[in-house]
């Protein structure tokens, strides 16, 4: 042989390869789900990169493919084994959804695995299998049009969530992070096995982690859509969130009732349960005739023993409609039927309770009901909504030392449930002040309440309301009247929805400490502003500073006009008296003593003004009820003390 006819020589591999990717191209090709879009030449274990193709959109979503080709017999159950590197392995376990693409030549079919399968397969083995220098990779799917649709479901879905996901942490502020990570739900990983997911999902849904299902509901779609019944749980999950009040898709829940009803029409499982699941999707909905008919149908396949759990619930789910409805005492009558089905229905105690709530009836009732609600895996009921309700029923009857427990106990979940520091905000708010107890308590809220949020006004507000409570008691404050007023100014210039009303009580706190020039100047403010609401304070000011010729109209005015009672009356006698107008004074005294005949000091000023009239029988007519009236007051003992002939008389009698 000629040495230039030594040449090199083809091995059979390089047909094989050539074969492999000839076979792989045509099967991508024939179903236009996927465009391939590299090939790896440094290959350390991806031969090939796939794009998934959503229509005729391309979306960037990628799998990582390594192809195999191999003449060896097939074994006896049909499935082809090769063998692969470990490090093979390792490499395409970094990306998600890769897969082995395997070309059997003798069968010519072309079968695929997921690298992820073998890792879950050598994993479960007991064989420290990370230390063996190669793993073999067995296969029995066929990488036909049916895979490929499933396959493709998958990319879309993880990539579609993984990039949400991604930016939705991208886009949040740094400051909302922490609240971010308390609030956003896992997504798990489906496996591509449906009778494994099936079983995830089974198992997610009796733990209650509706919201994790919901996350990664495209993923267990992908997986389980060609499955009759077997994405019924993660349809239920949905519904169970918007019935409980959790952001949920309406899409899905509408599509959920419609695949119930299938479900129904298959006569595979108990129709008095689905259509209860149907009526939770109605009540989501917000479609509350359609509801309360499945709910109502639903009851009729309910009566067995075994079912009494569920025609429980559905009986209080029923009432909760018919109260959307307007149908009241029907509604309280399911409450009612549904505790006698299941005594310890956490839901019903708890829709027992803000019914009665909601009738204005008796607080006490409704706390009852909420002490039955008990803390449980597979419960609707939220126990920081009972706590919530709680704060609010509790302040009602009076207990602020309670409501303020619960409110300590309900800010441990803040992080969690953005609506806790607003809802507590709102009942300190209006509860806050009604007695100092409750003022004291108020204060150390409040204060937390700044640093969470330091851009609220209210709290400052709240604040210094709350200063001003203590003040008008006596107690002691954290600041002065000047700190206090400057905090008032800066408040009110910030845009204060009432400043009518700040003014007012930076009036009163000058009134506390006797300077009523400052008093003066504050309620001359609030009364530019509302003088039907602020005239009898700054009237009594200008009383208070001799300046009665002002005075007169604004009170006049306002005890024929806005607040007639006995204390305008008095200060509009006072006036009179400081204009001279002597008579005046007497009849608008009479008025007062006419709306309360207990005010004291009307007694004695009336008295007072006959005295200086002239007129000593009615002036000692007067004093003398008075002393009768009020024994013990410091104006008697001064007119004792000052004019004691006047009681001359009654000391003379004889003892009885």
């Amino acid at each position: 042989m000629n040495s230039l006819d030594d040449l090199p020589q083809r091995e059979s591999s390089h047909d094989t390869a050539e074969a492999d990717e000839t076979a792989f191209r045509a099967a991508i090709d024939a179903c236009k789900l996927f465009v391939i879009q590299r090939e790896d030449r440094n290959d350390y274990g991806t031969d090939i990169q796939i794009e998934a193709r959503y229509g005729i959109a391309m979306t960037n979503i990628r799998a990582h493919v390594q192809l195999k080709g191999t003449e060896s017999a097939a074994n006896v159950n049909g499935s082809v084994s090769v063998s692969v590197a470990r490090t093979n392995l390792n490499y395409l376990l970094a990306q998600a959804n890769s897969v082995y693409i395997c070309h059997h030549l003798p069968s010519e079919r072309l079968l695929v695995r997921y690298a992820d399968d073998v890792y879950r397969e050598y994993e479960h083995r007991e064989t420290e299998w990370y230390c063996q220098e190669t793993v073999t990779v067995n296969f029995t799917q066929l990488f036909d049009e049916k895979f490929q649709h499933g396959f493709n479901a998958r990319l879309l879905a993880s990539g579609k969530l993984s990039r949400d996901r991604r930016l939705q942490w991208i886009a949040t502020p740094p400051e909302q992070i922490p609240a971010l990570v308390q609030q956003t739900a896992a997504i798990i990983e489906v496996p591509a096995d449906p009778v494994q997911a099936r079983t995830i999902l089974t198992e997610l849904y009796k733990a209650g982690n509706d919201a994790i299902i919901s996350n990664s509901f495209t993923l267990f779609a992908a997986v389980l859509n060609s499955l009759p019944g077997a994405m019924d749980l993660a349809y239920m999950a949905e519904i169970n969130l918007g019935i409980n009040g959790s952001s949920f898709d309406e899409a899905r829940v509408t599509q959920g009732i419609q695949v119930l009803q299938e479900a129904v029409e298959r006569g595979e499982v108990c129709p008095g349960s689905l259509l209860y699941c149907m009526g939770n999707g109605w009540l989501a909905l917000r479609e509350y005739v359609k509801a309360r008919d499945a709910y109502r149908a639903a009851l009729t396949h309910l009566g067995s023993p075994e079912l009494a759990g569920v025609a429980a619930m559905c009986s209080k789910n029923l009432g909760s409609v018919l109260e959307k409805l307007g149908e009241m005492d029907e509604a309280r009558a399911l409450y009612d039927q549904a505790l006698e089905l299941d005594p310890d229905l956490s839901e019903a105690h708890f829709a027992l309770a803000l019914w009665h709530r909601r009738r204005g009836e008796d607080p006490f009732l409704s706390l009852t009901h909420l002490d039955r609600v008990i803390r449980q895996r597979d419960s609707a009921v939220a126990m920081s909504a009972v706590q919530g309700w709680r704060i609010d029923l509790l302040f009602n009857i009076g207990d602020s030392d309670g409501a303020y427990r619960e409110i300590n106990a309900l800010l441990s979940e803040a992080n969690q449930l953005d609506w806790v520091w607003p809802w507590c905000a709102r009942q300190v708010a209006y509860f806050g002040k009604m007695s100092i107890e409750a003022v004291r308590k108020a204060l150390p809220f409040w204060r937390a309440y700044i640093r969470e949020y330091p851009e609220d006004g209210r709290a400052e507000r709240e604040i210094l309301l709350c200063a001003w409570h203590m003040r008008a008691v006596g107690e002691p404050t954290e600041m002065d009247f000047n700190e206090f007023k400057l905090a008032m100014v800066r408040l009110i210039e910030s845009g204060d929805p009432d400043p009518a009303y700040l003014w007012d009580r930076l009036g009163h706190w000058a009134q506390y400490d006797g300077d009523w020039l400052e008093a003066e100047r504050a309620y001359r403010k609030a009364y530019g502003l509302e003088p039907e609401r602020y005239g009898y304070c700054f009237g009594t000011a200008l009383n208070f500073l001799n300046q009665h010729s002002e005075a007169l109209p604004i009170l006049l005015r306002q005890a024929e006009e806005h607040q007639s009672d006995a204390m305008s009356w008095f200060q509009v006698a006072v006036a009179r008296e400081g204009v001279g107008n002597t008579e005046g004074s007497i009849a608008a005294y009479h008025r007062a003593l006419e709306l309360d005949a207990d005010y004291d000091l009307a007694w004695f000023n009336l008295a007072g003004m006959y005295w200086n009239s002239r007129d000593i029988v009615r002036a000692r007519d007067i004093w003398g009820k008075a002393v009768k009236l009020f024994p013990n007051h410091e104006l008697t003992k001064k007119l004792r003390r000052d004019l004691p002939f006047l009681f001359k008389e009654n000391n003379d009698k004889p003892n009885q």
